[in-house]
């Protein structure tokens, strides 16, 4: 049984792993962009070239808001949020408690990963689990626009 789809959301070939990397901590140091005609998601940085986007200066990303959105940088809590939720998902009550321990100390987030760097098998759930989430939020972001990603 497949997904149905929303037939109010306009359908675009968008690089879904492109928002998701805009959407995640690692991304909310740069300016992500996304073409609401196209559905390209664009990068505006220092190495930003117009002639390989169909000629858009960075001023028109910025201040085209009829035809760009600034996909909006990951707010500072949310990695600690997932984590928090990823611990709680676990079925191994000694490691739910160490990920939590380890999400109360100083650097939340450094201890966290030292606790399932030992755990190859809970580091990899992380992995999925977190991507799930990005993935997730990515759609939600992308309806809130009036988009569905076909990619």
């Amino acid at each position: 049984m497949g997904t149905t789809r929303d037939e109010s959301l306009r359908w675009l070939p968008i690089d879904l792993g492109d928002v998701c990397i805009a959407l995640s901590p690692e991304g909310a140091h740069d300016r992500w962009y996304i073409d609401l005609h196209t559905g390209e998601t664009l990068l505006l940085n220092a190495e930003y070239d117009p002639q390989e986007h169909g000629g858009v200066t960075a001023r028109q990303l910025e201040g085209d808001e009829a035809r760009f959105r600034r996909i909006p940088p990951a707010a500072a809590h949310q990695s600690v949020e997932d984590m928090a939720a990823y611990a709680e998902s676990c079925r191994d009550e000694t490691l739910k408690e160490s990920l939590q321990l380890a999400l109360q100390a100083p650097g939340p987030e450094k201890r966290f990963r030292s606790v399932l760097g030992w755990l190859p098998d809970a580091l990899h759930g992380w992995h999925q689990f977190r991507q799930r989430k990005l993935e997730q939020r990515a759609k939600a972001f992308l309806a809130s626009l009036g988009l569905g990603a076909t990619a």
